[in-house]
């Protein structure tokens, strides 16, 4: 049964950013990092859309306040201040989340950890 709701939240997550990155693109070309994960100039991000882009997606295992749930809690997560772990988990995936390299900019990635970080 577990497994089923794992899945089920991979594809709404996928579906559900699809069509908010459809309507949040700012623009950007897609940047890719270097090997080991780490952008050579660090973007900006956007909390206010990056809230958006969060409730549209990664609420389904994260929790609503990013405090947990399938997924583990994002708020105050030490992830968040570690560029390398943090792109490396986002662009390859680790345990039940899927990789995000090719179906979330950098950008928008950016935007969502900029508004985990103003969460407590």
């Amino acid at each position: 049964m577990r497994h089923l709701v794992i899945a089920l939240g991979l594809v709404a997550f996928v579906a559900n950013f699809s069509n908010v990155a459809l309507a949040s693109d700012s623009g950007q070309k897609n940047v890719k990092p270097n090997d080991a994960n780490v952008r050579s100039k660090p973007l900006t991000g956007d909390s206010i859309r990056g809230e958006e882009l969060y409730k549209a997606s990664c609420v389904v295992c994260h929790g609503a306040r990013a405090t947990g749930g399938i997924g583990p809690r994002l708020a105050a997560n030490p992830v968040l201040l570690d560029d390398q772990a943090f792109w490396k988990i986002v662009n390859q995936g680790q345990h039940v989340m899927p990789p995000l390299k090719g179906i979330v900019n950098e950008q928008q990635l950016a935007d969502i950890r900029s508004w985990l970080k103003t969460l407590p």
